[in-house]
C-alpha cells in the first residue's frame, strides 16, 4: 500500500515533469518557427527535415521538390537573392491554396463560362454563312446524286450453254432500269449479291449503259466469273428468292450531262461533306468548320484555364508562384 507520503512525493514529481514542458513547448514552437521561416534556398538539416514532415506531411513534397530543383538556383545569385525572401512555410501555404479543390473548381467553371462565351461569339457571325453552305451543298448533292435519277433492279438471267455438253457456256444478267425523273440518257452502276441465310456478299459486279429511256427498260449484261460461279445452278426464281442486290448508283446522264456525287469531292470541302447527310450540327462541329474553312481560332476551355491559373497563382503569391515555375520547369 503507497504511503500518503510517497503518493505526494509522485505528484510533485509529475507536477513538476509538466511544469517542464509547458516551460519548454515555446522554446520547441521557437524552434520549429524558426526551422519554417527559413529560405527555401537554404539547405535544410537532417533533423529540421524531420521536424517539418512531422508537423505537415505535406511538406515532404516541398522539400523533395525544392532540393531536386536546387542546382537551379545554387549558382545563381541573383535567384538566390530574390528566393531568399520565401519561406519554407510561405512556399507550403502558397502549394496548399494552389491546390485546393474549390480553388481550381473555380478556375474550370470560369475557363468554361470563357471558351462558351468565345464560341457564341464567333458561332454568331459564321453560323449562318455555314448553314447556308450545307442547305446550297446539299441541294447540289440531290442534284448530282444519280440514285434521284434511276432505279435498278435484278430481273432475270439466262443462260448459255455448250453445244456438246450440258454444261453451262455463260450467263447474262438482266436488269430493269426504271428512270425516276423523266427520261435519262444513260447511267452506270455496281452491285452486290447477298445470299439471304448468310447475310455475306459472295459476288458482284457493275454495268453501264448509254441509251436514252424515259420508262423501264430491260438491259442485259453479260455476268462476272464471280457472278457465273454463284448462279451457274441457279434459276431465276431461286435467285429472287435466296438472294438479295444491293445497288450502288455512280453516274447518271442527263440533259446532256453525266452526273455522279464523285465529282463534288472537288466542289464541296471535305469538312462540309463530313456533315451533309446530319439535320443539325452541335457546337463541335461549327467549331470544326469554323477553324478549317475560316481560320478562326478558338481557344479550348483547358488552355483558358491554364492562362487564368497562372495570373490566379500570381495573385496569391507572385515569388512563390515564380520560384514553381523554376523548380518545375524542364
Amino acid at each position: 500500500m503507497v504511503s500518503q507520503k510517497t503518493y505526494t512525493i509522485i505528484i510533485s514529481q509529475k507536477e513538476g515533469t509538466m511544469k517542464k514542458i509547458v516551460l519548454l513547448l515555446p522554446i520547441i514552437i521557437l524552434l520549429l518557427s524558426c526551422v519554417e521561416n527559413k529560405p527555401v534556398i537554404e539547405k535544410l538539416k537532417l533533423e529540421d527535415v524531420s521536424k517539418l514532415i512531422k508537423q505537415d506531411s505535406l511538406y515532404e513534397n516541398i522539400i523533395l521538390e525544392v532540393d531536386t530543383s536546387r542546382y537551379k538556383f545554387d549558382n545563381n545569385i541573383v535567384l538566390m537573392s530574390k528566393f531568399k525572401l520565401l519561406t519554407y512555410s510561405e512556399y507550403l501555404s502558397y502549394k496548399k491554396n494552389v491546390s485546393c479543390p474549390v480553388f481550381l473548381n473555380g478556375i474550370n467553371t470560369k475557363a468554361d463560362s470563357l471558351y462558351q462565351l468565345n464560341l457564341n461569339k464567333q458561332m454568331n457571325i459564321y453560323k449562318p454563312i455555314i448553314d447556308s453552305s450545307l442547305i446550297a451543298y446539299r441541294i447540289m448533292e440531290d442534284d448530282n446524286d444519280p440514285e434521284k435519277y434511276f432505279k435498278a433492279e435484278f430481273s432475270s438471267i439466262e443462260k448459255k450453254y455448250y453445244d456438246y455438253s450440258a454444261g453451262v457456256e455463260s450467263i447474262n444478267i438482266k436488269f430493269k432500269i426504271t428512270p425516276l425523273q423523266g427520261d435519262i440518257q444513260g447511267g452506270a452502276f455496281s452491285y452486290n449479291i447477298i445470299p439471304n441465310v448468310t447475310n455475306i456478299k459472295v459476288a458482284g459486279g457493275s454495268c453501264r449503259f448509254s441509251t436514252f429511256t424515259f420508262t423501264d427498260e430491260i438491259y442485259t449484261w453479260e455476268a462476272p466469273y464471280d457472278v457465273e460461279d454463284e448462279f451457274e445452278n441457279a434459276s431465276t426464281s431461286s435467285i429472287i428468292k435466296n438472294y438479295r442486290f444491293e445497288f450502288s448508283y455512280l453516274t447518271v446522264r442527263k440533259n446532256n450531262e453525266t452526273l455522279s456525287t464523285i465529282n463534288l469531292f472537288t466542289i464541296i470541302p471535305l469538312v462540309y461533306q463530313i456533315y451533309l447527310d446530319q439535320d443539325s450540327l452541335g457546337s463541335w462541329a461549327y467549331k470544326y468548320i469554323m477553324e478549317s474553312e475560316f481560320d478562326v481560332v478558338v481557344k479550348p476551355s483547358y488552355e483558358i484555364a491554364d492562362k487564368i491559373l497562372k495570373k490566379e497563382k500570381q495573385a496569391i503569391n507572385a515569388l512563390a508562384f515564380e520560384f514553381e515555375s523554376i523548380t518545375i520547369e524542364k
